[in-house]
């Protein structure tokens, strides 16, 4: 027996003063009021009440015993205002992680709006391209994109993450602009560990797929770093639209082989799935889908 089960029977019968009142009070049989009543003083060892035909009375101990009863019950009350209001209007702390560059770049512009909606809310964001455990570190929420591993996570897509084949005016006008896919094994290609192909790049067609082992002078695990070679010339880079659309419409980047593009991922938004998934999670999850917008700002006019 859960021993609140018990404890709210015996003080609403001592509130009520008799077991019908209780029952009628906790939506529950008389008989199952007096059954939780009778199991608490066998768990005690003690009388709790002096029960006749006629009259219904606290023994001492019982009396005792109700003073902490009716504490405990008037915190329990209490606890679950807290969570219900917690569930009617977003407050408290909002712990979550997103990748580094698309973090700075897209979700940190998006939490000020968030916050003057919700002024009772604060957010601690943890910027990492390293997948963290949300149960162990936690966190009410991630963003991810790509390949998810974990399947006891509820996902929720957020926008597709293009990708596309980008190199600054200079290089083109030093090295040419290549016209078919096979043409980048002789052009410096700027390497990532971001793509699961790895130097072996994938490309999709009016041809079907092709794929190109190429090769350069950089390498990294950076999307914004990336990008920074990628302007300054130094070679062809395969990045998502979501970190260079603006060096796109600036012109300090252009498109390569824009009839062709690697195969595009996916940016989700994943909680816990073994907790309910609390008003602050669903009012910041809406907040970003409706930021991003059904077609993603980035992706405009690419």
């Amino acid at each position: 027996m859960d021993p609140l089960d018990g404890i709210a029977a015996f003080a609403r019968v001592v509130d009520g003063g008799s077991f019908s009142a209780a029952a009628h009070r906790l939506g529950i049989s008389k008989s199952a009021v007096s059954a939780h009543v009778q199991r608490l003083e066998e768990r005690l060892g003690i009388r709790l009440l002096n029960r006749t035909t006629r009259r219904l009375s606290v023994t001492e101990a019982g009396a005792a015993y109700y003073r902490h009863c009716a504490r405990i019950l008037a915190e329990a009350e209490a606890a679950e205002q807290v969570a219900s209001a917690l569930q009617r209007e977003p407050r408290g702390t909002l712990r979550m992680s997103a990748p580094d560059t698309f973090g700075w770049m897209h979700v940190a512009p998006a939490v000020p709006a968030f916050l003057k909606r919700f002024p009772d809310l604060s957010v601690d964001i943890d910027l990492s391209s390293a997948h963290v455990s949300l149960v162990d570190e936690g966190l009410d929420l991630a963003i991810r994109i790509g390949v998810l591993e974990d399947s006891a996570l509820v996902v929720r897509r957020l926008a597709p993450s293009r990708l596309i084949l980008c190199a600054a005016p200079v290089y083109l006008r030093e090295r040419g602009m290549p016209r078919e896919p096979d043409e980048l094994a002789r052009h410096n290609c700027l390497c990532t560990n971001l793509l699961p192909w790895g130097d072996e790049w994938h490309l999709t067609g009016k041809r079907g797929e092709v794929r190109v082992a190429v090769g350069g002078s950089v390498r990294s695990n950076s999307a914004q770093m990336l990008r920074g070679a990628a302007i300054d010339g130094i070679g062809i880079a395969i990045l998502p639209t979501w970190a260079v659309f603006e060096p796109l419409r600036t012109g300090a980047l252009r498109r390569v082989l824009d009839a062709w593009e690697p195969p595009a991922s996916t940016i989700y938004a994943v909680y816990p799935g073994n907790r309910l998934m609390s008003m602050k999670v669903r009012a910041f999850v809406d907040h970003l889908a409706r930021y991003f917008g059904r077609t993603p700002y980035w992706d405009e006019g690419l």
